[in-house]
């Protein structure tokens, strides 16, 4: 039997910094917490090895940065076949896949951002449903995008739409990163300017990356963590009814509470869709409670999450 240990105290601190800004200096992640960088590097790494810190991921607006469009895919398929979900983990737009309970047995969250990359996307899914025997999914469009990986997104005034070319591909290295002993760290401006098909010098990174972050097209840099070891075991998707005329009012008063990580508007009848991440299936029922206290939501629909995989790193 594999015994896992859980996390300490301080190493719980030291997650928590890296979710606010994984890549703040390890001297200031130590003077955060009270610690000394030695001690700081040598967790990290361990927390690497031990596969608690998972990927380093950068936090993008979906709006500028992915042109084309984003959607929750719902397959209906027999969770003994395993193919479908192998088949939608090689997808390069693939964002988040979990296994749930209820009607469909799979739920995935793609994103786009080539040309013609959605109609690929319905191609290689026709094939993958189609193996499984049961034909059955939908799509769900994401038409805005309040909170992601537990930052918000601000709404903003004019603003150019989309990004260019030279940075898509910036943002394409930088965007999430899976961490070895060996590499324990962020990939460092250095190495991202290295990594480029034209080779850019570390001050031209910095100043493209700040020009990112000062335009709102990266909104920060957290880490992907176990969240069974990070002590948020409950995963759950929130599909979200409110009144008439009332949805950006109610995503705004919702988006800021912490067991909301991602919280999207979609096409649907639910027209809010929201990630919610508890300790325990009490805390998400005190949860419920609360959100229910809004006189704007009419109604609610539950779909446990009973597994979640990782996403390889491409």
């Amino acid at each position: 039997m594999i015994i896992v240990q859980s996390i300490t105290e301080s190493e719980k601190k030291l997650l928590n910094s890296l979710i606010r800004n994984s890549r703040t200096p390890v001297a200031n992640l130590g003077e955060e917490i009270g610690k000394g960088r030695n001690w700081v590097s040598r967790t990290i790494k361990k927390l690497v090895r031990d596969d608690v810190i998972r990927a380093y991921v950068t936090v993008l607006d979906p709006a500028q940065v992915y042109a084309e469009r984003n959607t929750i895919l719902i397959i209906k398929t027999n969770p003994r076949e395993i193919g479908v979900s192998e088949a939608l983990l090689k997808m390069p737009d693939l964002e988040s896949l979990d296994g749930v309970s209820g009607e469909h047995s799979l739920l995935g969250l793609f994103r786009f951002r080539g040309s013609g990359a959605f109609q690929d996307f319905l191609d290689a899914i026709d094939g993958a449903v189609a193996k499984s025997g049961s034909g059955e999914y939908q799509l769900v469009q994401v038409l805005a995008t309040y909170k992601t990986h537990g930052f918000r997104v601000k709404k903003q005034g004019e603003r150019e739409k989309t990004i260019s070319p030279k940075d898509w591909e910036l943002i394409s290295v930088l965007s999430r990163q899976q961490p070895n002993e060996v590499n324990p760290l962020p990939i460092s401006q250095g190495e991202l300017g290295l990594r480029m098909k034209t080779p850019l010098s570390q001050p031209a990174v910095s100043k493209a990356m700040r020009r990112l972050e000062e335009r709102g097209a990266i909104i920060g840099y957290t880490i992907e963590p176990a969240f069974k070891r990070y002590g948020l075991p409950i995963k759950f998707f929130l599909q979200i009814k409110t009144s008439p005329g009332k949805i950006s009012e109610t995503a705004n008063t919702i988006s800021g509470w912490p067991q909301i990580w991602d919280l999207h508007r979609t096409g649907a009848d639910y027209s809010l869709f929201a990630t919610i991440r508890t300790g325990s299936v009490e805390e998400y029922n005190t949860f419920m409670r609360h959100l229910y206290q809004n006189v704007n939501i009419i109604d609610t629909n539950s779909i446990i999450s009973l597994e979640e995989w990782f996403v390889p790193v491409v």
